[in-house]
Order: C-alpha cells, then structure tokens, then sequence
C-alpha cells in the first residue's frame, strides 16, 4: 500500500510539472530560451541566498 502511494505521489508530481512546464513556456521554439533563463534565474537565486545565509552565521 505505500508503495503504490508513493508512485501514485511521483507520477503526479511529473504530470504537475509538465503542466508546469508548458504554461511557462507554451511555445515549442522558445522552450530553449525558456527553459535557459529560467535555469539563470534559479542559479543566481540559489547564489543570493546562499550569500545571505554567509551572511547570517557570521
């Protein structure tokens, strides 16, 4: 029983995404671009907040 939790919470978690995925970028040719700035944006917000966290235990 909580194995078939667990895939059923797997598979829907990959169908979200993929929803996701394509109501951010609904556009086949601009999913490189898409899916490019948005690995930026999630870089420099990881970076920021890693900084932060520097920051907060000095």
């Amino acid at each position: 029983m909580k194995g078939t939790a667990f895939l059923c919470g797997v598979s829907a978690g990959v169908v979200l995404g993929a929803v996701a995925g394509m109501a951010v970028c609904p556009r086949q040719k601009s999913m490189k671009t898409c899916v490019g700035q948005t690995m930026q944006n999630m870089g420099n917000a990881v970076d920021n907040a890693w900084e932060d966290f520097l920051r907060a235990i000095e």
